[in-house]
């Protein structure tokens, strides 16, 4: 995991025209992340909105490499995985997790970033279906990089 100072807030959703593909609970969504990260906190959160509730996470990534994030899910089994001001080695570390070990399929997983969304943008990246960590934590970088020169 490289280390640099560009941090982003990244989200991690199904395809919009497969919005329940994840077929996502918090329940399961909050075990699969303690088998994963048996050190991860987790806490359920009310939102005012229509009693609404997410599911707020903490793991370690690295030795002394903490992320947060959320999980909300505000249609039955559609919901977005948050990571909160993370660099693109450190989102890396979740985004293959859910690639790998969580989502029922590779390609189901489309993500942007709190950047892209304060410019206007609506492309729905995708994360690679296969490849290591490295090739996804390039594809985050490229993704800020993008942001950045918009």
């Amino acid at each position: 995991m490289a280390t640099d100072e560009n941090r982003a807030t990244f989200l991690f959703y199904p395809p919009v025209d497969d919005a329940n593909s994840w077929h996502l609970t918090f329940e399961d969504f909050e075990a699969s992340l303690k088998q994963r990260f048996p050190d991860a906190f987790t806490s359920m959160q009310s939102t005012r909105f229509r009693g609404g509730a997410y599911l707020d996470f903490g793991v370690l990534v690295a030795e002394g490499v903490e992320v947060r994030g959320m999980l909300t899910i505000p249609v039955e089994e559609c919901g977005c995985v948050t990571l909160i001001l993370v660099s693109p080695g450190e989102a890396a570390v979740i985004a293959k997790w859910l690639r790998d070990d969580f989502i029922p399929s590779p390609d189901l997983i489309r993500f942007s970033s709190e950047g892209a969304m304060e410019i206007g943008d609506e492309t729905h990246w995708e994360l690679p279906p296969s490849g290591d960590q490295e090739e996804i934590e390039e594809d985050l970088r490229a993704h800020i990089a993008y942001v950045e020169d918009a």
